[in-house]
């Protein structure tokens, strides 16, 4: 199986938001893969028929994700799983109290459904509850939980159709993160919205917003990703920035201090991709190495250790890497020779490596290979 694009489902024994509290009761921890004859793969946990295979079996080994065909792109919230078609069209399974699957209601799928009044699309991005889809207009588009703003359409309503985030044109990238969105237009500005009580925003406040803002004094932005509380952008010269909650030093700068405006990660550059978990991230260098900071108590950072780190340490063992993703207390990266690579916490077999054993160093994911 040669891999082409995947992404992490990243929820773990959380408690989130009175609203949320208790429909994840013990939680949930999977990811998904994309084969290169567009099927699609899924293992870990399955709540709410996650893995989307029509049953509710954790799986520690990657399975097929029921009637789905020709998917370029995957990405994963909280419980459920969204997938765009080559089409333009997207579909979704798993979870939905909050409509995050876009069908028009708030009933759990095993299998896939197709999101509701939505073609055209060309990159999706899940977040806690919700979801994002970028069309090929530019413009952006949100469903699901919406409670702090993050759809970006004015409001703090649910949705469980797509609704247009308000002032985005021209947008060619988007980030969604547990309660925040990001996005990136044409002219390398980043725009954000939804939660910001950790200054995940970078707007320099703390004050939630439910229309995009512009990230304060950030240009020439090339990629965006948004984990739980906090962001990251590279910039085109390679540069990485981030903005937010830091108490694991998930920022990278070198402190523990949170930040409502951007600062920049040290010791990084020539960076391609980003990718940001609980409070954790990842960097994609141009040479295929990849680099972590942040926490790291389920060993996450992939760097033999379990001690959070302020600044970026190298995942050991790990070349030639052309993709990145940061669960919850997991990472994932695929290599130029079609395989996938996990590390970190493995409790619900998340890692796909047919254990339930954690890992401080990456470890292969099964059957993903070419």
């Amino acid at each position: 199986m040669r891999l082409r694009f995947f992404s992490i489902l990243f929820a773990l024994l959380l408690s989130l938001s009175a609203h949320a509290e208790g429909e994840f009761d013990g939680g949930d921890l999977h990811s998904l893969a994309v084969q290169n004859d567009g099927s699609v793969w899924s293992w870990g946990l399955n709540y709410a028929g996650a893995l989307g295979d029509n049953s509710s079996n954790t799986r520690p080994n990657p399975s097929l994700v029921a009637k789905l065909e020709n998917i370029s792109t995957v990405s994963g919230g909280r419980a459920f799983a969204v997938a765009l078609k080559t089409d333009g069209t997207v579909w979704a399974w798993g979870h939905n109290y909050f409509g995050q699957l876009g069908d028009g209601t708030t009933d759990n799928r095993s299998t896939p459904v197709q999101v509701k009044n939505l073609t055209d699309v060309k990159a999706i991005s899940c977040g806690g509850s919700f979801v994002l889809a970028l069309k090929n207009d530019g413009s952006v588009w949100g469903w699901g939980n919406n409670a702090y703003g993050q759809l970006g359409d004015g409001t703090i309503i649910d949705r469980s159709t797509p609704v247009q985030a308000k002032g985005i044109t021209g947008a060619t990238q988007i980030a969604a993160g547990w309660y925040h969105s990001l996005a990136v237009k044409s002219d390398g500005s980043a725009w954000s919205w939804g939660k910001n009580v950790d200054g995940q925003l970078g707007d320099g406040t703390t004050k939630d917003k439910s229309t995009p803002a512009a990230v304060k004094g950030l240009t020439d932005v090339s990629q965006v990703a948004a984990g739980w509380g906090h962001s990251l952008a590279c910039k085109t010269d390679g540069t990485v920035w981030s903005w937010g909650g830091n108490g694991t030093g998930a920022l990278g700068d070198g402190t523990l201090n949170s930040r409502n405006a951007p600062v920049q990660v040290q010791n990084l550059e020539d960076i391609s991709s980003l990718a940001a978990g609980h409070w954790h991230s990842l960097a994609l260098s141009k040479d295929g190495r990849v680099w972590s900071w942040g926490s790291n108590g389920s060993s996450q950072l992939g760097d033999g250790a379990t001690q959070d780190r302020s600044t970026p340490a190298l995942v050991q063992g790990l070349t030639g890497a052309r993709e990145i993703a940061a669960g919850n207390w997991h990472s994932l990266a695929s290599k130029t020779d079609g395989t996938l690579w996990a590390w970190g916490n493995n409790t619900t077999g998340q890692l796909g490596d047919g254990t339930t054993t954690t890992r401080s160093t990456p470890v292969v994911v099964k059957d993903v290979q070419q």
